[in-house]
């Protein structure tokens, strides 16, 4: 095959049509994109192609130009440099690794240093770094491996352990990606303590006796707040919860998550009335709170939680129904819990809506009980439980 093959790479600000741009000249001048890597990270745009000019209908040098043109036009850094194919080996042994955590600085730099020490290369990434979590898959080539297989995956499960990082491996099929499913265990409140604080301090309540409403224990707590919104409106409660917003930075996690091929699921001791609506506004594929009794006639809260409420939301049920219904293992599992202590959710966040709360309140819609009760709905602050219990 009489082949004449250039690499066109670059970055810059991304816009719409950029793809376009690119590609369309090229086709006009007869060059054949033979590969092509594109990607957008953080509003950079990134583009790396294999271009095989031998059928071209101009000059190299006038090609040349050409992406000279395309990078005025665009507002793009692009190069383009001549390329000399490596034949790629049949013998490769391919493993697919999965490094999963909470984010913290020297993770990937740890991860090379293991695989080069082994004489392992890299010949794919992907990675996202969002909201607390660390998420990154490696294709890599292990037939030059210095050591036995076990003993390596042994060496990469101690060291990743120790960056609190879980380490999985596949070997058999890697081109076919075994489904799996990110499991997030939210235990705290969604509401942060720095929004929590003014809420109280604006309607006057106090940091005491908004403790005094919940009790140490997990269910003694729900059902307190349960009780605090008796006869609320179903709609003012919908209301408040559907005002919420979603991060940026979580929705980014979330749709490139979903993107690398993961099932995405939430349990969250919050209140059915919120848990839907982030599962509608995340696009989530489940999602589990915990359920109130609802007065159907009169179109509000009883004030009760629904039998075996807490059974609802327990982390182990859940897991076996995940792996039933989405037919996957548990170990395909990986539950991702806020156990920072801090009592900060890890991986989801929001903002709430202090207007509307405050404006139901104003109005004598919301009771100073009914916003207590509101509050906890959003689940129970850990620094309240463990502050009460001291």
């Amino acid at each position: 095959m009489n082949e004449k093959l250039y690499i066109i790479f670059g970055t810059g600000r991304d816009s719409v049509g950029l793809v376009q741009k690119i590609t369309t000249p090229i086709s006009a001048i007869r060059g054949n994109i033979i590969d092509l890597r594109q990607d957008v990270l953080h509003g950079l745009f990134t583009v790396f192609m294999v271009v095989d000019l031998a059928e071209a209908s101009v000059s190299v040098e006038e090609v040349q130009s050409l992406v000279s043109d395309i990078s005025e036009e665009t507002g793009l850094d692009l190069t383009m440099d001549r390329y000399q194919p490596v034949a790629r080996s049949a013998e490769k042994r391919n493993m697919l690794m999965i490094l999963l955590g909470r984010d913290k600085a020297g993770i990937i730099a740890a991860v090379a240093d293991i695989l080069q020490t082994y004489n392992i290369n890299i010949e794919f990434s992907d990675m996202v770094a969002r909201e607390d979590i660390f998420l990154m898959e490696l294709m890599v080539d292990i037939r030059h491996c210095a050591i036995p297989l076990e003993n390596l995956q042994e060496v990469l499960r101690e060291r990743m352990g120790a960056l609190g990082i879980n380490t999985l491996f596949q070997s058999e099929d890697v081109f076919n990606k075994k489904k799996r499913i990110l499991l997030f265990d939210i235990r705290s409140s969604f509401i942060d303590g720095q929004t929590m604080a003014e809420v109280l301090q604006l309607t006057g309540i106090s940091l005491e006796e908004f403790k005094e409403a919940f009790g140490q224990e997990e269910l003694p707590a729900l059902q307190s707040a349960a009780r605090c919104l008796e006869d609320l409106p179903v709609e003012v409660a919908a209301n408040i919860a559907r005002a919420v917003v979603v991060t940026p930075e979580t929705m980014e996690l979330i749709q490139t998550l979903k993107i690398m091929g993961y099932k995405i699921a939430l349990v969250t001791r919050s209140f059915t009335c919120l848990s839907e609506i982030l599962q509608e506004k995340l696009a989530l594929d489940h999602c589990f709170g915990v359920p109130l009794v609802e007065n159907d006639d009169a179109m509000t809260l009883t004030g009760e939680l629904e039998q075996g409420a807490l059974r609802a939301v327990n982390t182990q049920a859940i897991t076996e129904h995940l792996a039933d219904r989405e037919g996957v293992s548990r170990e395909d599992i990986t539950i991702i819990a806020d156990q920072a202590g801090d009592g900060t959710t890890q991986g989801l966040h929001i903002h709430l809506d202090m207007k509307i709360l405050l404006d139901y309140y104003n109005q004598h819609i919301l009771s100073r009980e009914a916003l207590i009760g509101l509050l906890g709905s959003f689940g129970i602050p850990v620094s309240i439980a463990a502050e009460t219990s001291e």
